[in-house]
Protein backbone atom coordinates (compact mmCIF):
# COMPACT_ATOMS: atom_id res chain seq x y z
CA UNK A 1 0.00 0.00 0.00
CA UNK A 2 2.46 2.41 0.92
CA UNK A 3 6.09 0.43 0.76
CA UNK A 4 6.25 -2.32 -2.17
CA UNK A 5 8.89 -4.94 -2.60
CA UNK A 6 11.27 -2.18 -4.43
CA UNK A 7 11.32 -0.28 -1.58
CA UNK A 8 9.20 2.76 -2.88
CA UNK A 9 6.79 4.74 -0.39
CA UNK A 10 3.94 7.28 -0.71
CA UNK A 11 6.32 9.46 1.61
CA UNK A 12 9.80 9.45 -0.82
CA UNK A 13 12.48 6.94 -0.64
CA UNK A 14 13.21 4.68 1.57
CA UNK A 15 17.33 5.35 1.01
CA UNK A 16 18.68 5.71 4.50
CA UNK A 17 18.46 9.29 5.31
CA UNK A 18 20.71 10.51 8.66
CA UNK A 19 18.42 12.30 10.60
CA UNK A 20 19.36 16.37 10.68
CA UNK A 21 17.84 17.09 14.07
CA UNK A 22 20.24 17.55 17.17
CA UNK A 23 17.25 15.21 19.06
CA UNK A 24 17.47 12.37 16.93
CA UNK A 25 21.12 12.11 17.07
CA UNK A 26 22.71 8.60 17.58
CA UNK A 27 19.69 6.92 15.70
CA UNK A 28 21.39 4.19 14.35
CA UNK A 29 21.49 4.58 10.30
CA UNK A 30 20.07 1.16 10.08
CA UNK A 31 16.79 2.88 11.54
CA UNK A 32 17.19 5.94 9.24
CA UNK A 33 13.97 4.64 7.07
CA UNK A 34 11.70 4.41 9.58
CA UNK A 35 11.93 8.57 10.38
CA UNK A 36 11.32 9.29 6.85
CA UNK A 37 8.28 12.14 7.12
CA UNK A 38 8.71 13.05 10.57
CA UNK A 39 8.25 16.19 12.56
CA UNK A 40 9.23 17.29 15.53
CA UNK A 41 6.38 19.02 17.50
CA UNK A 42 5.92 20.54 21.04
CA UNK A 43 9.16 18.45 22.23
CA UNK A 44 7.82 15.05 20.50
CA UNK A 45 8.58 13.21 17.25
CA UNK A 46 5.66 12.52 15.39
CA UNK A 47 5.25 10.97 12.08
CA UNK A 48 3.18 11.41 8.59
CA UNK A 49 1.80 8.05 6.61
CA UNK A 50 0.07 8.62 3.60
CA UNK A 51 -2.03 11.70 4.78
CA UNK A 52 -2.23 10.26 8.16
CA UNK A 53 -0.66 11.80 11.80
CA UNK A 54 0.85 9.85 14.29
CA UNK A 55 1.42 10.86 17.95
CA UNK A 56 2.72 8.86 20.65
CA UNK A 57 0.78 9.13 23.98
CA UNK A 58 1.15 7.42 27.50
CA UNK A 59 -0.87 5.30 29.31
CA UNK A 60 0.36 5.04 33.83
CA UNK A 61 0.67 2.00 34.90
CA UNK A 62 0.51 2.18 38.77
CA UNK A 63 1.85 -0.53 41.40
CA UNK A 64 -0.48 -1.12 43.75
CA UNK A 65 2.12 -1.91 46.62
CA UNK A 66 4.24 1.59 45.75
CA UNK A 67 0.99 3.62 45.27
CA UNK A 68 2.38 5.46 42.43
CA UNK A 69 3.34 5.01 38.95
CA UNK A 70 6.31 2.41 37.90
CA UNK A 71 5.68 2.29 33.94
CA UNK A 72 4.23 3.35 31.19
CA UNK A 73 2.32 2.05 27.79
CA UNK A 74 2.83 3.43 24.97
CA UNK A 75 0.00 4.03 23.26
CA UNK A 76 -0.65 5.26 19.48
CA UNK A 77 -2.76 8.40 18.34
CA UNK A 78 -3.84 8.52 15.01
CA UNK A 79 -5.69 12.09 13.31
CA UNK A 80 -6.68 10.72 9.96
CA UNK A 81 -7.62 13.28 6.66
CA UNK A 82 -9.58 15.96 7.88
CA UNK A 83 -8.49 15.87 11.28
CA UNK A 84 -10.70 12.97 12.89
CA UNK A 85 -9.06 11.05 15.10
CA UNK A 86 -9.51 7.24 14.35
CA UNK A 87 -8.37 3.89 15.80
CA UNK A 88 -4.89 2.38 14.96
CA UNK A 89 -6.67 -0.57 14.02
CA UNK A 90 -8.45 1.38 10.81
CA UNK A 91 -4.65 2.31 9.89
CA UNK A 92 -3.20 -1.39 10.29
CA UNK A 93 -6.24 -3.15 9.00
CA UNK A 94 -5.88 -2.08 5.12
CA UNK A 95 -2.10 -3.09 5.12
CA UNK A 96 -2.25 -6.44 3.30
CA UNK A 97 1.63 -6.35 2.42
CA UNK A 98 4.44 -7.76 5.03
CA UNK A 99 6.18 -4.97 4.21
CA UNK A 100 4.14 -2.35 4.78
CA UNK A 101 3.26 -3.65 7.92
CA UNK A 102 6.44 -4.07 8.91
CA UNK A 103 7.69 -0.60 8.04
CA UNK A 104 4.84 1.06 9.69
CA UNK A 105 4.80 -1.19 12.95
CA UNK A 106 8.87 -0.26 13.71
CA UNK A 107 8.23 3.26 12.38
CA UNK A 108 5.47 3.65 14.94
CA UNK A 109 7.75 1.60 17.59
CA UNK A 110 10.69 3.85 17.39
CA UNK A 111 8.90 7.34 17.43
CA UNK A 112 7.64 5.58 20.91
CA UNK A 113 10.59 4.81 21.48
CA UNK A 114 12.22 8.40 20.67
CA UNK A 115 9.60 9.91 22.75
CA UNK A 116 10.33 8.09 25.83
CA UNK A 117 14.03 7.30 26.04
CA UNK A 118 15.66 9.85 27.94
CA UNK A 119 12.80 9.79 30.56
CA UNK A 120 13.65 7.51 34.07
CA UNK A 121 10.99 4.52 34.08
CA UNK A 122 9.54 1.31 32.00
CA UNK A 123 7.99 1.44 28.82
CA UNK A 124 5.78 -1.21 27.23
CA UNK A 125 5.66 -1.48 23.76
CA UNK A 126 3.40 -2.72 21.21
CA UNK A 127 4.68 -5.79 18.56
CA UNK A 128 1.70 -5.73 15.92
CA UNK A 129 0.59 -9.99 16.30
CA UNK A 130 1.23 -10.45 13.02
CA UNK A 131 4.47 -9.83 12.64
CA UNK A 132 5.92 -12.34 15.60
CA UNK A 133 6.95 -14.65 13.28
CA UNK A 134 9.12 -12.52 11.67
CA UNK A 135 11.52 -11.98 14.51
CA UNK A 136 13.55 -14.78 13.14
CA UNK A 137 14.50 -13.55 10.06
CA UNK A 138 17.67 -11.73 9.46
CA UNK A 139 16.36 -8.32 8.23
CA UNK A 140 13.85 -8.30 11.36
CA UNK A 141 16.81 -9.35 13.94
CA UNK A 142 19.29 -6.37 12.44
CA UNK A 143 16.18 -4.04 12.89
CA UNK A 144 16.09 -5.64 16.79
CA UNK A 145 19.67 -4.99 17.56
CA UNK A 146 19.77 -1.52 15.93
CA UNK A 147 16.77 -0.65 18.45
CA UNK A 148 18.78 -2.49 21.06
CA UNK A 149 21.98 -0.57 20.36
CA UNK A 150 19.94 2.62 20.16
CA UNK A 151 18.40 1.86 23.93
CA UNK A 152 21.40 0.65 25.62
CA UNK A 153 22.49 2.97 28.36
CA UNK A 154 19.24 5.13 28.37
CA UNK A 155 17.30 5.49 31.55
CA UNK A 156 14.40 3.92 29.97
CA UNK A 157 13.75 0.02 30.02
CA UNK A 158 11.47 -1.16 27.24
CA UNK A 159 9.17 -4.14 27.49
CA UNK A 160 7.81 -5.67 24.37
CA UNK A 161 3.96 -6.39 24.60
CA UNK A 162 2.86 -10.17 22.97
CA UNK A 163 -0.55 -10.72 21.95
CA UNK A 164 -0.74 -14.25 22.96
CA UNK A 165 -3.82 -15.40 20.68
CA UNK A 166 -1.49 -14.81 17.44
CA UNK A 167 1.40 -17.24 18.60
CA UNK A 168 0.56 -20.58 16.09
CA UNK A 169 4.26 -22.12 16.54
CA UNK A 170 5.75 -22.88 20.28
CA UNK A 171 9.46 -22.96 18.74
CA UNK A 172 9.30 -20.08 16.46
CA UNK A 173 7.96 -18.12 19.15
CA UNK A 174 10.78 -19.29 22.22
CA UNK A 175 12.97 -17.67 19.31
CA UNK A 176 11.37 -14.77 18.67
CA UNK A 177 11.48 -14.27 22.56
CA UNK A 178 14.86 -14.98 23.34
CA UNK A 179 15.91 -12.69 19.90
CA UNK A 180 14.18 -9.73 21.93
CA UNK A 181 15.71 -10.61 25.15
CA UNK A 182 19.31 -10.81 23.24
CA UNK A 183 18.97 -7.04 22.57
CA UNK A 184 17.85 -6.15 26.25
CA UNK A 185 14.29 -6.05 25.61
CA UNK A 186 11.58 -7.52 28.36
CA UNK A 187 8.74 -9.22 27.78
CA UNK A 188 5.12 -8.63 28.47
CA UNK A 189 2.36 -11.32 27.34
CA UNK A 190 -0.59 -9.36 26.94
CA UNK A 191 -4.62 -10.15 26.65
CA UNK A 192 -4.07 -13.21 28.98
CA UNK A 193 -7.36 -15.21 29.36
CA UNK A 194 -8.84 -13.54 26.27
CA UNK A 195 -9.47 -16.77 24.93
CA UNK A 196 -6.04 -18.45 24.05
CA UNK A 197 -4.36 -18.78 26.79
CA UNK A 198 -1.97 -21.46 27.65
CA UNK A 199 -0.06 -21.48 31.30
CA UNK A 200 2.85 -24.17 29.36
CA UNK A 201 3.99 -21.18 27.53
CA UNK A 202 3.83 -18.67 30.57
CA UNK A 203 6.60 -21.71 32.35
CA UNK A 204 8.59 -22.07 29.12
CA UNK A 205 9.42 -18.29 28.13
CA UNK A 206 9.05 -16.59 32.01
CA UNK A 207 7.64 -13.16 30.64
CA UNK A 208 8.52 -10.37 33.02
CA UNK A 209 5.10 -9.35 33.20
CA UNK A 210 1.69 -11.06 32.22
CA UNK A 211 -0.89 -8.42 31.30
CA UNK A 212 -4.65 -10.14 32.37
CA UNK A 213 -7.19 -9.21 29.77
CA UNK A 214 -9.62 -6.13 30.59
CA UNK A 215 -12.40 -8.74 30.68
CA UNK A 216 -11.26 -9.74 34.26
CA UNK A 217 -11.55 -6.36 35.58
CA UNK A 218 -15.53 -5.75 34.40
CA UNK A 219 -16.50 -9.58 34.88
CA UNK A 220 -14.65 -10.21 38.43
CA UNK A 221 -16.82 -7.40 39.44
CA UNK A 222 -20.15 -8.52 38.37
CA UNK A 223 -19.36 -12.32 38.75
CA UNK A 224 -18.51 -13.85 42.69
CA UNK A 225 -16.84 -16.68 41.24
CA UNK A 226 -14.96 -14.92 38.20
CA UNK A 227 -13.60 -13.30 41.57
CA UNK A 228 -12.98 -15.96 43.84
CA UNK A 229 -10.92 -17.67 40.94
CA UNK A 230 -8.63 -14.45 39.91
CA UNK A 231 -6.37 -14.61 43.28
CA UNK A 232 -5.97 -18.55 42.26
CA UNK A 233 -4.94 -17.54 38.89
CA UNK A 234 -2.90 -14.49 40.20
CA UNK A 235 -0.91 -17.75 42.14
CA UNK A 236 -0.29 -20.01 39.42
CA UNK A 237 1.15 -16.61 37.62
CA UNK A 238 3.02 -16.00 40.50
CA UNK A 239 4.65 -18.80 41.01
CA UNK A 240 5.52 -18.88 37.56
CA UNK A 241 8.11 -16.42 38.25
CA UNK A 242 5.74 -13.81 36.67
CA UNK A 243 4.57 -10.58 37.87
CA UNK A 244 0.72 -9.44 36.65
CA UNK A 245 -1.14 -6.41 35.83
CA UNK A 246 -4.45 -6.25 34.99
CA UNK A 247 -5.56 -3.94 32.40
CA UNK A 248 -8.59 -2.33 31.65
CA UNK A 249 -9.51 -1.21 35.48
CA UNK A 250 -12.45 1.62 35.70
CA UNK A 251 -13.66 2.17 38.54
CA UNK A 252 -12.74 2.02 42.13
CA UNK A 253 -14.25 -1.72 42.94
CA UNK A 254 -12.58 -3.15 39.90
CA UNK A 255 -9.28 -2.01 41.02
CA UNK A 256 -9.42 -3.24 45.08
CA UNK A 257 -10.28 -6.63 43.20
CA UNK A 258 -7.70 -6.74 42.01
CA UNK A 259 -5.17 -5.47 44.68
CA UNK A 260 -7.11 -8.09 46.96
CA UNK A 261 -6.51 -10.76 44.52
CA UNK A 262 -2.17 -9.73 45.10
CA UNK A 263 -2.07 -8.40 40.88
CA UNK A 264 0.88 -6.66 41.04
CA UNK A 265 0.28 -3.10 38.82
CA UNK A 266 -2.87 -1.86 37.56
CA UNK A 267 -3.81 0.01 34.48
CA UNK A 268 -6.90 1.45 33.20
CA UNK A 269 -8.74 4.46 32.96
CA UNK A 270 -9.81 4.65 36.74
CA UNK A 271 -6.11 5.98 37.40
CA UNK A 272 -5.38 7.99 34.11
CA UNK A 273 -6.38 8.01 30.39
CA UNK A 274 -3.36 8.05 27.89
CA UNK A 275 -1.59 11.43 28.12
CA UNK A 276 0.46 12.99 25.31
CA UNK A 277 3.76 13.23 28.18
CA UNK A 278 5.10 10.18 30.47
CA UNK A 279 4.65 11.48 34.49
CA UNK A 280 5.62 10.53 37.36
CA UNK A 281 3.48 11.88 40.15
CA UNK A 282 -0.16 13.49 39.57
CA UNK A 283 -2.47 14.39 42.25
CA UNK A 284 -5.67 13.03 40.93
CA UNK A 285 -4.24 9.51 40.54
CA UNK A 286 -2.36 9.77 43.52
CA UNK A 287 -5.77 10.76 45.36
CA UNK A 288 -7.54 7.34 43.40
CA UNK A 289 -4.72 4.88 44.49
CA UNK A 290 -5.27 6.42 48.15
CA UNK A 291 -8.93 5.69 47.97
CA UNK A 292 -7.89 1.82 46.79
CA UNK A 293 -5.63 1.88 50.17
CA UNK A 294 -8.52 3.39 52.35
CA UNK A 295 -11.07 0.67 51.07
CA UNK A 296 -8.34 -2.16 52.01
CA UNK A 297 -8.22 -0.58 55.70
CA UNK A 298 -11.78 -0.71 55.98
CA UNK A 299 -11.80 -4.26 55.35
CA UNK A 300 -9.39 -4.72 58.33
CA UNK A 301 -11.65 -3.27 60.71
CA UNK A 302 -12.95 -5.60 63.33
CA UNK A 303 -16.49 -6.98 61.69
CA UNK A 304 -18.80 -8.95 63.07
CA UNK A 305 -17.97 -12.27 62.92
CA UNK A 306 -21.12 -13.76 60.06
CA UNK A 307 -19.80 -10.57 57.96
CA UNK A 308 -16.33 -11.45 58.50
CA UNK A 309 -16.42 -15.54 57.46
CA UNK A 310 -19.61 -16.74 56.21
CA UNK A 311 -18.85 -20.01 57.34
CA UNK A 312 -18.49 -18.80 61.02
CA UNK A 313 -22.03 -20.46 62.08
CA UNK A 314 -20.89 -23.79 60.81
CA UNK A 315 -17.52 -23.83 62.06
CA UNK A 316 -19.32 -23.08 65.28
CA UNK A 317 -21.81 -26.21 64.97
CA UNK A 318 -18.72 -28.43 63.41
CA UNK A 319 -16.95 -27.59 66.84
CA UNK A 320 -19.37 -28.30 69.01
CA UNK A 321 -20.27 -31.31 67.44
CA UNK A 322 -17.00 -32.51 67.62
CA UNK A 323 -16.81 -31.94 71.42
CA UNK A 324 -20.08 -33.80 72.09
CA UNK A 325 -18.98 -36.72 69.72
CA UNK A 326 -15.34 -37.08 71.60
CA UNK A 327 -18.09 -37.21 75.21
CA UNK A 328 -19.86 -40.42 73.34
CA UNK A 329 -22.64 -39.11 71.85
CA UNK A 330 -24.17 -40.72 68.70
CA UNK A 331 -23.35 -38.55 65.35
CA UNK A 332 -26.74 -38.05 64.79
CA UNK A 333 -27.51 -36.51 67.96
CA UNK A 334 -23.92 -34.58 68.35
CA UNK A 335 -24.52 -32.78 65.07
CA UNK A 336 -27.99 -31.80 65.49
CA UNK A 337 -27.52 -28.16 65.08
CA UNK A 338 -26.01 -28.84 61.23
CA UNK A 339 -29.59 -29.80 60.19
CA UNK A 340 -30.87 -25.92 61.68
CA UNK A 341 -28.33 -24.01 59.38
CA UNK A 342 -29.68 -22.83 56.15
CA UNK A 343 -27.17 -24.26 53.74
CA UNK A 344 -25.82 -27.31 55.29
CA UNK A 345 -25.85 -30.54 53.41
CA UNK A 346 -23.89 -33.84 54.19
CA UNK A 347 -22.26 -34.38 57.54
CA UNK A 348 -19.97 -37.72 57.66
CA UNK A 349 -17.31 -39.20 59.41
CA UNK A 350 -13.67 -40.27 58.52
CA UNK A 351 -11.34 -42.41 60.13
CA UNK A 352 -7.68 -41.54 59.88
CA UNK A 353 -7.05 -43.16 56.64
CA UNK A 354 -9.99 -41.19 54.94
CA UNK A 355 -12.09 -43.88 54.54
CA UNK A 356 -15.53 -43.10 55.59
CA UNK A 357 -17.53 -44.68 58.61
CA UNK A 358 -20.85 -45.48 58.14
CA UNK A 359 -23.96 -43.39 55.87
CA UNK A 360 -23.91 -39.49 56.01
CA UNK A 361 -25.98 -37.31 57.35
CA UNK A 362 -27.82 -35.24 54.91
CA UNK A 363 -29.92 -32.09 55.38
CA UNK A 364 -32.85 -32.72 53.71
CA UNK A 365 -32.33 -30.29 51.31
CA UNK A 366 -33.58 -31.24 47.34
CA UNK A 367 -30.63 -29.85 45.66
CA UNK A 368 -30.43 -29.67 41.80
CA UNK A 369 -26.35 -31.35 40.44
CA UNK A 370 -23.76 -29.16 38.17
CA UNK A 371 -23.08 -32.64 37.26
CA UNK A 372 -24.66 -35.21 34.54
CA UNK A 373 -24.07 -37.61 37.82
CA UNK A 374 -23.18 -37.49 41.64
CA UNK A 375 -21.74 -39.83 43.52
CA UNK A 376 -22.63 -39.10 47.28
CA UNK A 377 -20.92 -39.94 50.58
CA UNK A 378 -21.13 -43.56 50.83
CA UNK A 379 -19.43 -45.67 53.35
CA UNK A 380 -15.74 -46.87 52.50
CA UNK A 381 -15.50 -43.80 50.02
CA UNK A 382 -11.89 -42.92 50.57
CA UNK A 383 -10.96 -39.07 51.13
CA UNK A 384 -7.95 -38.66 52.44
CA UNK A 385 -6.41 -36.58 49.78
CA UNK A 386 -9.14 -33.65 50.06
CA UNK A 387 -7.79 -30.48 51.19
CA UNK A 388 -10.51 -30.89 54.45
CA UNK A 389 -8.91 -33.96 55.35
CA UNK A 390 -5.52 -33.28 55.41
CA UNK A 391 -6.32 -29.36 56.78
CA UNK A 392 -8.24 -30.94 59.76
CA UNK A 393 -5.20 -34.07 60.11
CA UNK A 394 -2.43 -31.29 60.81
CA UNK A 395 -4.30 -29.35 63.32
CA UNK A 396 -6.16 -31.68 65.74
CA UNK A 397 -9.32 -29.57 67.48
CA UNK A 398 -9.31 -26.91 65.02
CA UNK A 399 -12.02 -26.48 62.44
CA UNK A 400 -10.73 -25.83 59.31
CA UNK A 401 -12.59 -24.66 56.53
CA UNK A 402 -11.64 -25.43 52.21
CA UNK A 403 -12.32 -23.03 49.30
CA UNK A 404 -14.84 -23.26 47.11
CA UNK A 405 -14.45 -26.37 44.99
CA UNK A 406 -17.26 -28.56 42.71
CA UNK A 407 -17.81 -31.73 44.73
CA UNK A 408 -17.84 -35.31 43.20
CA UNK A 409 -20.35 -36.33 45.60
CA UNK A 410 -23.04 -33.67 45.58
CA UNK A 411 -22.37 -32.46 41.91
CA UNK A 412 -22.81 -28.36 43.41
CA UNK A 413 -20.49 -25.94 44.32
CA UNK A 414 -19.31 -26.02 48.11
CA UNK A 415 -17.05 -25.93 50.84
CA UNK A 416 -16.43 -28.08 53.77
CA UNK A 417 -16.11 -27.73 57.11
CA UNK A 418 -14.23 -30.90 59.32
CA UNK A 419 -12.14 -30.88 62.44
CA UNK A 420 -10.50 -33.57 63.77
CA UNK A 421 -11.29 -35.60 67.23
CA UNK A 422 -8.38 -37.72 69.09
CA UNK A 423 -9.66 -40.40 71.09
CA UNK A 424 -7.12 -42.05 72.66
CA UNK A 425 -4.34 -43.60 70.08
CA UNK A 426 -7.25 -42.77 67.10
CA UNK A 427 -8.27 -39.74 65.38
CA UNK A 428 -11.33 -39.38 63.14
CA UNK A 429 -12.30 -36.48 61.03
CA UNK A 430 -15.62 -34.88 61.34
CA UNK A 431 -16.61 -33.36 57.63
CA UNK A 432 -20.07 -31.28 56.85
CA UNK A 433 -20.39 -29.80 53.20
CA UNK A 434 -22.38 -26.81 52.87
CA UNK A 435 -23.62 -25.64 49.49
CA UNK A 436 -21.07 -22.24 48.50
CA UNK A 437 -23.35 -21.17 45.36
CA UNK A 438 -26.08 -20.68 47.87
CA UNK A 439 -24.28 -19.58 50.66
CA UNK A 440 -22.81 -16.95 48.36
CA UNK A 441 -25.37 -15.49 46.85
CA UNK A 442 -27.68 -15.12 50.36
CA UNK A 443 -23.92 -13.87 51.89
CA UNK A 444 -23.98 -11.46 48.80
CA UNK A 445 -27.54 -10.12 49.84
Amino acid sequence: MFINSEGISSLGPAAPVPPRRPELAGVPERLHPYLAGSEWQHGQLKLNWGGYRLASVFQPIVSFSHASIVAHEALLRVVGPGGRSMSPSALFSPLFGQDDLLHLDRATRLMHIINSRRLPGRFFLNLHPQLFDSLRHGDSLEAARAIGEFVEGSESRFVIEIVEEEITDQAHFEEGVAALRDVGLGIALDDFGAGHSNFDRVWKIRPEVVKLDRSFAARAAEDRSVRRLLPQIVSLLHEAGTLVLLEGIETLDQAWIAMDANIDFGQGWYFAHPISQPVSKDALLDARIGAIWQHQSSELLPQPEARLDPLSDYLRCIRDAAWRLARGEALESAAACWQHLPYANSLYLLDQEGCQLGVSIEAGRALDSQLSFRLGHQPGARWSRREYFVKAMRAPGEAQATRPYLSVASGRLCATVSICIEQGAQRFVLCGDVDWAALDAGYEN
